[in-house]
């Protein structure tokens, strides 16, 4: 599969979802505890696989076909009931991430009940991801926060294989996106749609 099949077919994947990570933009909470869990950026889940942290555990909650479509590298696909087992080890620092707020309760509630691990939600799943991971973007008129992100973010894309894209115009960057508080339906779009658009630029 090419790189432009492997990214349309992506796309569709993050585009059906859209409605369900639009959820995971509030926090979440188990069904058990009532207890917001925590998140973590895009960026800050990147730099622990580069550093190769040891601690890390990281699940995909989404469907087996969304998972053999694209994941995020490192991660283990896993229903959350499938948690209540899956080897830790002490000390275990879990991520998870999946298409929508009820999934990701489930394995929060399941995670919960093994002490040995802390447990963080990816903010916005996989179009985060691919938002500020595989292909960031900064705008032309960017602000020196938003450079300095963006510095941050370029080598991290390029170890991923991905492309970062300078001097864009402002309306290709959703509202809040350096911020880590973007509407999730501008983001997908923002993220997706111009990755597509970029790889066929390039003739991949």
């Amino acid at each position: 599969m090419t790189r432009l099949h492997l990214f349309l077919a992506v796309v569709a994947a993050v585009m059906a979802a859209a409605a369900g990570a639009a959820d995971l933009a509030s926090p979440v909470e188990s069904r058990a505890s009532g207890a917001p869990a925590a998140f973590i950026a895009a960026p800050d889940l990147a730099d622990r696989i580069v550093n190769g942290d040891a601690r890390l555990r990281l699940f995909d909650l989404r469907p087996a076909s969304a998972y053999e479509q694209f994941h995020i590298p490192t991660a283990r696909r896993a229903a959350p009931a499938e948690l209540a087992a899956a080897p830790l080890g002490s000390g275990a620092d879990v991520v998870l991430y999946g298409d929508d707020r009820a999934t990701v309760s489930d394995a929060i509630r399941v995670l919960r009940t093994r002490r040995e691990a802390t447990v963080q939600v990816l903010r916005e799943g996989v179009s985060e991801w691919l938002g500020r991971v595989h292909e960031p973007r900064l705008a032309v008129d960017a602000t020196p926060e938003e450079r300095a992100q963006f510095e941050r973010a370029a080598p991290l894309s390029r170890f991923f294989g991905g492309v970062p894209l300078a001097g864009v115009p402002r309306s290709e960057v959703p509202t809040g996106y350096w911020t880590g508080t973007p509407r999730s339906e501008e983001l997908l779009e923002a993220a997706a749609l111009q990755s597509v658009a970029m790889i066929r630029r390039r003739g991949c």
